[in-house]
């Protein structure tokens, strides 16, 4: 019996040296203790080796790239960047430490570096996570340049979604400085989702959201931003359809802020309230340097309560007021402003409707102030006497700054030439920039009509055409001919030059044959017709001519046709009524005949509704 047990404790011992587990010296291991996990099984082809960490299906660490507490743009779209974290982030929950087991023993064949992974600070997982979240396509130039100090994005198409998915990796992004996204067509959704990332970045300090289409009820969280908002030195919202809503909006934005030295709001649909709002806000601003609020409709009592800011402001030295109707009242007042100023280095009021009066006036401020180095008046009505008088108040402070002077598109005289000799006398260093003397506008000299000329003669003299060619019919057959008719004409003393006689012949001798019929319905009828037709024909080459030499003018100063017309049209309806066109024509300073004038007016006058579209 004993040798049977140590048979079988051999056979045991041999079968323990062949399984996972034995020791080295082919002793049978130990069973694991009480408590201890279960045994390891035999890895299969496709677990993971005993050295390999995996990833639980249902265990992961949030990424600490979050934003700060109470962020809006963090839960823009489910908490983006928590489930981003949740999917793309590679800081996992390993499983077991060495078995290939998790904790809920189910194992995975997904493998991760065995490091640590950073915080991104340029959000870029963010808006991966953001871009499918939303359902938008991700941006691949936004991804290349996320980590420059200055992002352009013009032109992209973004629109609102876009935007969205941008502003919610931008709030942690800490690299982007300058941040441009002119034309993207964001809207007013587009441009909330924006106002409120910078309400948490606090790096981004140059913003360019111009032209798109942000509208008044988007200029309100963009204002309350800005209330708010300690970075932002530069802000650029210009075409974006702002009113007299979003007016007052940035009103309070430019009254509260004391960070932002740059804001253009440039091309928007500011009217008078708009103004009335505005002006009060500028005066209280005190850390703004330069505004830009040109190509508005600030007329009226806005024009003046812009003024009025402008006199009491402390530290704008830059100012762009242009292409805003202020008029004559509105130069007046800004003339007012500039004898308090003291801060004021650059004014453009080109194309404000100022004519010699209001030129005048505002020169009155010029005789006081000694701080402005640059005043543009340029396309304005106020002709080589409106220049001379700005000019002339210059001429009057010995203290002045003045160091150039833009009169561009408007005609100078000899007077004015003079004036400037002796103000450069004194200030040698001023340039002065016009649009040429007068006398270099020549007009297209019209031909001269000669059928006009015979109907003068017979008119002064009390006769009929009939009468006119009775004298020159010798046989009284009703018909002249050609020499009889030249004989006639140089006898009678109407003035005609060999061309204009032969184009006259022509013109009454239709058949050719050498004679001029004048009874009945005869050649003198259709001659008659033929100079109205004539007439017709002269007239559009009349028109040409002048607008040709008008546009060679106006080009010759860098400026286009549309550019002209805008300046005469008063109400902004892109069209301009024929005595809008007589007297913006006039006010450039570009001498027609009445003549002439009328010729072109009608010409441009396609319909004849009396009204020239320009659109």
């Amino acid at each position: 019996m004993a040798d049977v047990e140590k048979e079988n404790l051999k056979n045991l011992e041999e079968k323990q040296k062949s399984r996972p587990g034995t020791g080295s010296q082919g002793k049978v291991s130990k069973p694991p203790s009480a408590g201890s996990g279960p045994a390891s099984r035999p890895h299969s082809r496709t677990s993971p080796a005993p050295s390999r960490k995996s990833v639980s299906r249902n265990g992961s660490a949030r990424s600490s790239a979050k934003g700060r507490p109470g962020s809006k743009i963090s839960n823009m779209s489910g908490d983006v960047s928590d489930q981003s974290d949740n999917e793309d982030t590679q800081s996992k929950t390993t499983m077991g430490e060495g078995d290939g087991e998790g904790s809920d023993g189910y194992d995975t064949d997904l493998e991760i570096e065995d490091k640590r992974i950073e915080y991104d600070s340029t959000g870029r997982t963010t808006y991966k996570e953001a871009c499918k979240q939303i359902g938008v396509v991700p941006v691949s130039y936004f991804l290349r340049h996320m980590q420059d100090s200055e992002l352009v994005m013009m032109h992209h198409g973004l629109g609102p979604l876009g935007a969205k998915a941008i502003a919610t990796s931008l709030v942690t992004n800490t690299t982007i400085l300058k941040l441009n996204l002119r034309d993207n067509w964001l809207e007013a959704q587009g441009g909330k989702y924006i106002a409120e990332m910078l309400v948490e970045n606090c790096y981004i300090h140059d913003l360019d959201l111009s032209y798109n289409k942000i509208g008044n009820e988007g200029s309100e969280p963009i204002a309350e931003m800005l209330q708010d908002n300690s970075t932002l030195e530069r802000v650029v919202l210009s075409g974006n359809g702002f009113g007299d809503k979003a007016a007052e909006a940035m009103a309070e934005a430019i009254m509260s802020n004391q960070k932002m030295e740059e804001m253009d709001l440039s091309h928007n649909e500011f009217g008078e309230v708009s103004g009335e709002l505005l002006g009060p806000a500028i005066a209280e601003n005190s850390q703004m340097k330069v505004l830009d609020l040109s190509w508005n409709h600030l007329r009226r009592k806005g024009a003046l309560a812009v003024a009025e800011g402008i006199r009491d402001n402390i530290t704008i030295t830059h100012l762009d007021l242009s292409w805003n109707g202020f008029g004559d009242d509105g130069a007046q007042a800004i003339g007012e402003a500039l004898k308090s100023n003291k801060t004021l280095e650059v004014l453009d009021m080109s194309n404000n409707r100022i004519s010699t009066e209001g030129a005048v006036l505002l020169a009155k401020g010029l005789i006081e102030n000694d701080a402005l180095r640059v005043l543009k008046m340029g396309k304005n009505p106020m002709q080589s006497a409106g220049c001379y008088g700005v000019l002339k108040g210059i001429s009057q402070n010995p203290n002045s700054a003045v160091q150039e002077l833009d009169f561009s598109d408007i005609l100078v005289n000899d007077d004015f030439d003079e004036l400037l000799k002796q103000v450069k006398e004194m200030l040698p260093a001023l340039l002065t920039k016009t649009g040429g003397a007068a006398k270099d506008f020549k007009k297209a000299k019209p031909r001269a009509d000669p059928m006009t000329k015979l109907k003068q003669y017979v008119e002064k003299n009390n006769l009929r055409l009939v009468d006119l060619f009775n004298q020159f019919d010798k046989d009284k057959s009703m018909s002249v001919t050609r020499e009889e008719f030249a004989q006639g004409v140089e006898a009678t003393g109407i003035d005609l030059t060999p061309d204009e006689l032969k184009r006259l012949l022509d013109t009454l001798d239709k058949d050719g044959d050498g004679e001029i019929e004048y009874g009945g319905v005869g050649e003198l009828v259709f001659g008659a017709q033929a100079h109205q037709e004539q007439e017709r024909k002269m007239a559009k080459t009349i028109a040409q001519d002048v607008l040709t030499a008008l546009r060679m003018h106006i080009e010759k100063r860098g400026l286009r046709m549309w550019d002209v017309f805008r300046a005469m049209d008063e109400d902004g309806s892109m069209t301009v009524s024929r005595e809008e066109f007589r007297v913006g024509i006039r006010n450039t300073g570009i001498e027609l005949e009445d003549e002439e004038l009328d010729v072109l007016i009608d010409y441009l006058d396609k319909d004849g509704d009396g009204d020239i579209d320009y659109e």
